[in-house]
């Protein structure tokens, strides 16, 4: 049986949409439904894991399409090290080490990489967050 994750101590903070860089592609047809989830919900309720030098986004990439589609100027984010000892980041469809400056790379030059290409994971639970939309416009 899989041990329970740690509460993190992380704080969620706001960033403007605006300021996030994408570093992989999205499937369009599910950042759409995934939006209309959100709508429908109102209220943000998942933080975006972002590097906290570049502002990269390392999980999210869909919920950050979603952002600009619903009109956000800001949303809930975690910031986050690649040199985190409770980051884990790995390929989705390859073994082998993780090339974290290619992932900077893609980030900062608006080449990005393929959907699924890379998967980042907290070995601690992620925070969680409850924000009305209205409050992110």
């Amino acid at each position: 049986m899989p041990l329970a994750k740690l509460n993190s101590n992380y704080p969620v903070v706001r960033l403007p949409v605006s300021q996030l860089r994408p570093t992989e592609k999205i499937n369009i047809d599910r950042a759409h439904t995934l939006a209309k989830m959100i709508a429908e919900n109102g209220r943000w309720t998942r933080p975006i894991l972002v590097e906290q030098h570049h502002s990269m986004i390392m999980d999210g990439h869909h919920r950050h399409f979603c952002a600009g589609a619903l009109g956000l100027s800001s949303v809930p984010c975690v910031l986050l090290s690649y040199d985190d000892p409770s980051l884990h980041v790995t390929y989705w469809s390859e073994p082998g080490p993780v090339d974290v400056d290619r992932i900077i790379q893609a980030g900062l030059s608006g080449d990005l990489m393929s959907f699924k290409t890379t998967r980042h994971t907290l070995q601690v639970a992620l925070p969680t967050c409850s924000i009305a939309l209205d409050d992110l416009r």
